[in-house]
């Protein structure tokens, strides 16, 4: 199969190189490491500050590492489920994200709620039917092709058009 576009993920990262360079790039090491990718061979390749996918990194040791215990610290709290009474079959996250600013701050901090407290919080319930539809639309997109699953496509889509009928924002 040929490629016709390579393209930023609309949620990416947006540096200023073209994704189509960077996706060269990444066929190279895949190329010079026996057919494979892994992470180890893209950063060690992008260690070198003529890549495209150079800036893409922290390349700064104390920075680096603060970032790293960040994404730790989200991965922590995203590992804790619970399990309510009420459904004693059915684990569920602990933490749910809800982004706010700080005064005073121009970027959006992630700022994490217990699932109760974002089930009560309207703007956080409506962005969270916002992304479990757009998770279940990307599920679907990927899926398309496996006919054993055009049941559930089929209920996805049931599903969807029923929030777009209630005018649920998604």
């Amino acid at each position: 199969m040929k490629v016709q576009k390579v393209q930023w993920k609309s949620h990416a990262k947006s540096p200023d190189i073209p994704a189509d360079v960077v996706y060269s790039e990444l066929i190279a090491v895949k190329k010079n490491n026996n057919g494979n990718l892994t992470p180890d061979d893209v950063v060690e390749a992008a260690k070198d500050p003529a890549s495209a996918m150079h800036n893409w990194f922290t390349w700064e040791d104390t920075e680096a590492a603060r970032r790293y215990r960040l994404m730790e610290a989200g991965s922590l709290i995203r590992s804790i489920e619970v399990v309510y009474k009420e459904a004693p079959k059915m684990e569920r996250r602990a933490f749910e994200i809800s982004y706010r600013k700080k005064t005073g701050d121009s970027e959006s901090r992630t700022i994490y709620r217990t699932a109760a407290e974002a089930a009560a919080d309207p703007d956080t319930h409506a962005r969270l039917i916002a992304e479990a539809v757009r998770t279940l639309m990307a599920w679907r997109k990927r899926f398309a092709a496996l006919q054993e699953l055009h049941h559930i496509m089929t209920q996805i889509d049931a599903v969807v058009e029923s929030l777009a009928d209630k005018e649920v924002a998604v």
